[in-house]
């Protein structure tokens, strides 16, 4: 009996993609083994892990990141002992008892989805220590966030990457892969092995988009309740589009930034408020609300920080592609080489060209667009298989 554990100590609320890709990672290789298993965190509300069938198990090494987190309280079967750093005893003490609840062995494979550093690196103390003949197969996934996540270290991706490679001696059978290309070549060097390049494994689910009689052009900027995803940029760029587009042919919809955040951009929100065709919803929304965001759009936009996106790709981009959406970003993110190479939608320079380039995409005929995004699709998708089975080798 061939089993997969997708594991993400990270999972334990709905707002974000972790959720989400949790789901999806525990789906797309269900055809592949006997049996799927998905662990998350114990924090998580215990609805949202019924209702996806996850199995709450981590416990909480990241309340320092989440300003509504509370510290972990259950210290039960630590041993402190030979550890600097309190966190990664606790992740070693959870990885040591997942191997024993689920009599993890050699014929099972684990995959971290979303790599974080406490996670990995409690698992890797574990299967040192391990036999050669009880080590289970690693698959790793590097998308720039959370392998960052430790104030222990003034360098914690350096400290993980590290300890990897202190471990390639013990012949663990580790297989990598990252979010972008940019990261994934990046690691390989960094590695000294090949890196594999795996988006989301996101089916298909293609809604055309409607005709001009029956709806307008509607862009959609999924995720912008957030400071690096644009937020601050799209008040310029819709007055811009405003004031060519006086008929209100083309509207947006946007997501309001949580309330801490909102209280030091009360006078920009009034303004992006003040402009007429604009949508707002909530900053946190439900995974099938954002799902009908994306059926009802007819372009999404991702005008993200390049500071923060310069390695990281984009869960909304892939969204995007699995419902038949053209995305228009910039020029220095991550993903902007494969939006690019994909023929996903639109890369230009700056930020302030994207408002002649919305001008420019709603002049076109819906029929076309959607065939452009449907054939962009096509060949993501066929890629991204190949990818992730070349990554599993299955």
């Amino acid at each position: 009996m061939t089993r997969l554990l997708v594991c993400d100590p990270v999972c334990f609320q709905e707002i974000g993609h972790n959720v989400a890709a949790l789901k999806y990672f525990s789906q797309a290789f269900k055809d592949s083994f006997d049996d799927v298993v998905a662990i998350c965190s114990r924090s998580i509300p215990s609805q949202l892990a019924n209702e996806n069938g996850f199995t709450p198990f981590f416990r909480m090494y990241y309340n320092h990141f989440f300003s509504d987190v509370e510290p972990e309280r259950d210290w039960s079967g630590v041993d402190q002992d030979g550890f600097l750093d309190s966190l990664e005893a606790l992740a070693t003490a959870d990885a040591r008892a997942m191997i024993d609840r689920w009599n993890i062995g050699f014929d099972d494979v684990v995959i971290f989805p979303h790599l974080d550093f406490y996670g990995i690196i409690g698992l890797l103390n574990v299967l040192a220590d391990m036999p050669k003949a009880r080590q289970p197969r690693l698959l790793l996934r590097f998308i720039h966030v959370m392998e960052n996540a430790s104030h222990r270290y003034p360098d914690p991706e350096a400290e993980l990457l590290g300890r990897i490679n202190d471990l390639s001696g013990k012949e663990l059978r580790l297989s990598f892969s990252a979010e972008t290309p940019v990261l994934a070549d990046r690691l390989s060097v960094l590695l000294g092995r090949p890196v594999s390049v795996t988006t989301f494994p996101i089916s298909p689910q293609s809604t055309p988009l409607s005709s001009p009689e029956s709806q307008q052009f509607v862009v959609y900027c999924p995720g912008s309740a957030r400071l690096d995803k644009g937020y601050l940029k799209l008040e310029a760029i819709f007055r811009a589009v405003r004031e060519v587009d006086v008929d209100l042919k083309i509207s947006f919809v946007v997501q309001g930034l949580p309330r801490v955040a909102a209280m030091d951009h009360q006078a920009y929100a009034r303004k992006l408020f003040a402009l007429p065709g604009v949508e707002f919803l909530p900053s946190a929304i439900s995974s099938q609300e954002m799902l009908r965001q994306y059926a009802r759009s007819s372009l999404i936009l991702l005008p993200y920080d390049r500071g923060v996106y310069a390695l990281r790709g984009s869960a909304a981009l892939m969204e995007a592609a699995a419902f038949g959406r053209q995305v228009l970003t910039i020029e220095g993110l991550g993903f902007s080489d494969q939006v690019r190479y994909f023929a996903l939608g639109t890369v230009v320079e700056r930020v302030e060209d994207m408002a002649a380039e919305i001008l420019t995409i709603a002049s076109k005929r819906p029929a076309e667009l959607f065939a452009r995004a449907v054939q962009a699709q096509h060949r993501f998708f066929a890629s991204t298989q190949i990818d992730f089975r070349i990554w599993a080798a299955l």
